[in-house]
Parts: structure tokens; C-alpha cells; sequence
């Protein structure tokens, strides 16, 4: 960035344009015609673009600027008076006047450049530009899009992203961009391939998301995960890499089963991902006999767990011993499949201790009501026992407690073996793989299936947590899409700032809120819009900025005023 000059005489007077200039290196233009095979592809130019005339600016503050331009670092001394000074600050700073929250924005885009999003999403058109501001709006905001266009007034947009002003249309803009392009920026943040051979593993699982609103294209009422009663929901698959990292995200209508998202997991691995003969881990629910048949038609592996009854079905069948549950974890194969099976001393615990907090609170309740039908004589004792029923049935009690009236009393009885045996799987669980022994060991097995509960994590962050990604107020499928893709790219983001501020004790939360504490610093007449970095920060800022990318915005950021100046530019002093 610099101070450039240009003088012109026109009717006998000599005029003097000042302007600021910033070089910007761009691809060489290709001459016309077809290419030769043989030709060398062409190099960058450095361009000269104009970002303001500065003309009708005093000379002091042109002075100011020039020099600043040169050694921004620099100390330029007190601002010159009537440029706009009030008093020098304690810490060194030449002003006190704040401009915009530039910490936020500045340090999310570093992060999101250094992870490939920016590359992937891109940034030469304002839609794309505005695009990420919906990403990281998501992580300062978590609120709809009118508040993400409101809170642009208060953060550096246009100093950062080079937007300028917008509102809520141009963001649903955005998302319908997103949406559209959704699968080349899923492709382009994930290597390709994304794993080879059956050791390389991938996470799915899916969950429902409530809709808030009169209308969308993708709600439909159906099995509700969130326990939202009566409400209309979307179903979402989230597909993650085998340390948790967020590949892919789709939103299927709100009555779609499980096994066709399964299968399009399956698709975007083979076609999308580049991924063969992997394996995919899924929950207990998740991969069942049309999972692992078309699994194996399309040469996947799987990992999976089984559910209580098919262990107890394993265990009468003689093909499964309660002896090898211990834990470490110990393996048995039948007919060409891989069980390994471990017991958690911790579950097993928290396990006893639930049933036996459960089947004392049945007790309670039978003891109150039989009270109550002992002093009203016209209570109905088969009502008493047909409630006490069904209270056994919900906390799965029947097995081992068995309730009957003798008079007007409801009575019950304990089977002790039957409790025993009921108790014998507490804390044990069997994870099921056809993944051949030289891909992965027995404890890797496990591990792969114990890694799953990053996923679920994840889907907690996106539902409830720092994103919210529900509920959701869009009426347009590609633009609830498009919202579905922002928070996993948001999420994404996280992740790795979360990583960053662990070793400071720090939560994602706690990093944004210290960076709204930076600013821009003005440098000049308040009308003139012009503003710089500052030169000192907070000790809790700098720490966090100290693990960040370093902010790599303009030294010298222009304002409204001069944006509007370099559309109707004046003619520069007559200089005689």
C-alpha cells in the first residue's frame, strides 16, 4: 500500500490527484486465441488497484497516511491536531477512539483459510465472500440470518471479508450457493482418497432435527430423536473419518428410515471420497441386515454392536462364553465374523446401581397406593395393579419382579436367580466386524466402534451445543441444505479452535468472546473512515491471538466515507 501522485494541466491549470494505491498480484491474462500444447501456462502480473482519493484530505494527514504506509509498525508519534486526536492511551496507542470488532472475524478466517475452507468454498465473488461470514456468524451468533446482516454494522466485514453492506436476502443468496456446490466442498476438504485398504475406517450415524415455522420442503413428521412430540423434522446423517473429523452432512425428509441414508453414506464413500474396501462403523441400529448386506455388495467392511437379545442368543446358542468377558478385550470368530467382546467395571456399577434405584421407586409407589386404596373404598384395586404393571415394563423389571393382588392389595415378588441373570451382561457389550485380522487387531476393533461416541459428540455440538443447528426457521430445501453445510464447515472450525485453546484452559466460547475485545484503532478525522490494527493487546487477548494465525487484515482498513468518495471522485487541489 501506497501514497500515489498524479498531476494533469487542464485549461492552464496544473491539478494534483492523491491517491492510495494497493498492489495485488493476479493471473496473467492469456492471449487470444487457442494455446499451443507446448506453451508455458501464464504468470502473475502485479496490478495497481486505486482504494481511495485522498485529495480533499489535509496535508498533515496525508503526511500521516504516507508514512504509515511505508513503516506501519513504526511510531508515528501523537496524531497531528485537527486530524481527529483525543488523548494518547496508557498503553502506547496514539488514539483511543474504537472502530469495528475485528479480533472475531480476522482470527475465524486465518483458521478457516489455514483448514482449506476458504480455498474450497472460495472468496472471488461477494456471494462466496459472504458465505463464510455465515460460517463464522455461526460460531459468534448462533442466531438467524437478520441477526447475522445486524451484527456485520458492529464487526469488520468489509475490512476482513471485502464485503460491504448486505442484508438477509443476500445471505439466503449464500446459502443457495452452498447448497449447490456442496459436494465439490465436501470433496475438496477431504483427500482423495480418503482411505485405502480395509484398516481406513469412517463413522456415520444419524439423528432428527425439529422444525420451528409454517412450512419446509423437507419436514415431515416421523420417529423423533429429540423427543419433540407433534413436531414436523428433517433427518440428518453426519459422516466423519475415523478420528471423528467431519467429511459429510445430508439432510433426508423427516420419515426417511435409517438404511437408505445408510446407503447414501456408502455412495458418497465409493463415488465422492475416492474410498475402497473400507470400513464404515455405525451404531446398533444403524447397520442392520440391509446395512451389512449392501455393505457387502459394494466390498465395505463394517463395524457394529450387538444388541442384548442377539448376545443372549449368542450365549444359549453355546457360541459365546460369559468367561471371556473381562476387561481387556477378548475375541471369538463364528462363521467368518469377529465378536469382541469386553465388560466396563464403571457400566457394570452405574448399571446395578440404576435398577436397584429404579425397582425401589416401583416399591415406593405400590406402597402409596396401596395406602390410598385402603382409606377410599371405592378406588379400583385392578387399576392399582395394572399401573404397578406397567411401571415394571418401563423400567424392563418384569423378568425378575412379578405383581399380583391378594384383596385389595398389590403384592409383589422377587426371583433372585432370575435378578442374577438379568444382571450378568450389566457392563458387557459384544462389537461385531468382518474386518479380516491383518487389517486390525482385536483391540482395534474396539477401538474403532468406542470411537463412534466422537460422532455422537459432534452431533450434540450441531443440535444443542455451541451451533445449534436446530431448530430450524427455512421454508426452501436448498437453502435448509445450504444451513445444514454451514454448520459442518462451522463445526469443522471448532474443532480446531477447540483443539488450539485446550493447552490455555480455554473453551471455543471463552476464545470469541476475548477476541471481540479487538478492535480497530481510528487514525484520522472521524469522517474519514480510516482505521488500522492496533499496535498492543490485552494480556488475555494476546494469549489467545498467540495460537491463532497471525491477523493478516489491511494495516490500513478505508471506511464508508472513502468508499463512496472513490465512486464520485472530486477533482484534486489546484496546485498554481
Amino acid at each position: 500500500m501506497f501514497i500515489k501522485r498524479n498531476r494533469a494541466r487542464l485549461a492552464g491549470k496544473t491539478y494534483e490527484s492523491i491517491l492510495l494505491v494497493q498492489g495485488k498480484r493476479v493471473p496473467a491474462k492469456r492471449p487470444p486465441g487457442r494455446p499451443r500444447a507446448d506453451s508455458a501456462p501464464p504468470k502473475s502480473v502485479v496490478v495497481h488497484e486505486t482504494l481511495a482519493n485522498l485529495s480533499r484530505l489535509p496535508a498533515k494527514l496525508i503526511e500521516l497516511i504516507e508514512a504509515f504506509c511505508k513503516n506501519p509498525q513504526a511510531n508515528l508519534g501523537p496524531v497531528p491536531v485537527g486530524c481527529g486526536s483525543r488523548a494518547e492511551s496508557s498503553s502506547g496507542e496514539e488514539e483511543l477512539e474504537m472502530g469495528p470488532c475485528y479480533g472475531v472475524l480476522a482470527g475465524l478466517h486465518g483458521l478457516a483459510r489455514e483448514l482449506g475452507i476458504v480455498c474450497a468454498v472460495g472468496e472471488a465473488t461477494r456471494t462466496q465472500r459472504l458465505a463464510l461470514y455465515l460460517i463464522y456468524a455461526r460460531l459468534m451468533l448462533n442466531k438467524s440470518r437478520l441477526a447475522a446482516a445486524r451484527a456485520s454494522e458492529d464487526h469488520a466485514v468489509r475490512e476482513v471479508l471485502e464485503v460491504g453492506s448486505f442484508d438477509e436476502d443476500d445471505l439466503y443468496l449464500a446459502l443457495e450457493y452452498l447448497e449447490d456446490h456442496q459436494s465439490q466442498i465436501e470433496a475438496a476438504l477431504s483427500p482423495k482418497p480418503c482411505g485405502k485398504g480395509a484398516g481406513a475406517v469412517f463413522l456415520y450415524d444419524v439423528s432428527s432435527v425439529y422444525f420451528e415455522g409454517q412450512r419446509n420442503e423437507l419436514a415431515e413428521y416421523g420417529y423423533n430423536r429429540d423427543g419433540k412430540k407433534g413436531k414436523k423434522q428433517m433427518v440428518v446423517g453426519l459422516l466423519t473419518d475415523g478420528e471423528g473429523e467431519p467429511l459429510s452432512i445430508q439432510l433426508y425428509r423427516g420419515n426417511t428410515n435409517d438404511p437408505p441414508t445408510f446407503l447414501d453414506a456408502v455412495e458418497k464413500l465409493k463415488v465422492r471420497f475416492g474410498a475402497e474396501e473400507v470400513a464404515l462403523v455405525g451404531d446398533r441400529g444403524m447397520i442392520k441386515a440391509l446395512g451389512k448386506q449392501a455393505l457387502g455388495e459394494a466390498k465395505f467392511r463394517y463395524v457394529t454392536a450387538l444388541t442384548e437379545p442377539q448376545v443372549r442368543a449368542l450365549l444359549k446358542a453355546g457360541k459365546l462364553q460369559m468367561e471371556l468377558f473381562d476387561e481387556k478385550p477378548a475375541e471369538v470368530e463364528v462363521g467368518g465374523k469377529r465378536y469382541v467382546l469386553r465388560r466396563n467395571p464403571q457400566t457394570q456399577a452405574r448399571e446395578g446401581a440404576r435398577r436397584a434405584d429404579q425397582w425401589r421407586r416401583v416399591r415406593e409407589w405400590i406402597r402409596r397406593r396401596n395406602e390410598q386404596v385402603k382409606q377410599k373404598k371405592r378406588s379400583d384395586p385392578q387399576s392399582s395393579l395394572r399401573q404397578a404393571q406397567a411401571r415394571l415394563a418401563k423400567y424392563r423389571l418384569t423378568g425378575w419382579v412379578r405383581v399380583r393382588l391378594e384383596g385389595r392389595e398389590v403384592m409383589w415378588q422377587e426371583d433372585q436367580g432370575a435378578r442374577e441373570a438379568e444382571a450378568q451382561l450389566d457392563g458387557c457389550y459384544v462389537v461385531e466386524s468382518d474386518l479380516p485380522a491383518r487389517a486390525a487387531t482385536t483391540q482395534q476393533v474396539h477401538d474403532r466402534y468406542v470411537s463412534l461416541t466422537a460422532v455422537e459428540r459432534d452431533f450434540r455440538t450441531l443440535k444443542t451445543g455451541l451451533l445449534k443447528i436446530r431448530p430450524v426457521f427455512l421454508r426452501k430445501e436448498g437453502r435448509t441444505r445450504g444451513h445444514a453445510l454451514v454448520s459442518l464447515l462451522a463445526l469443522k472450525v471448532a474443532r480446531e479452535l477447540d483443539r488450539r485453546m485446550a493447552p490455555l484452559g480455554l473453551t471455543v466460547e471463552d476464545a470469541i468472546e476475548r477476541l471481540k475485545g479487538v478492535r480497530l484503532v481510528r487514525l484520522g478525522e472521524p469522517g474519514m473512515g480510516l482505521w488500522r490494527l492496533p499496535k498492543h493487546y490485552q494480556v488475555a487477548q494476546a494469549e489467545v491471538l498467540e495460537v491463532l494465525p497471525k491477523l493478516a487484515a489491511p494495516v490500513l482498513s478505508l471506511g464508508k466515507a472513502n468508499i463512496r468518495r472513490l465512486k464520485n471522485p472530486r477533482k484534486g487541489r489546484s496546485n498554481k
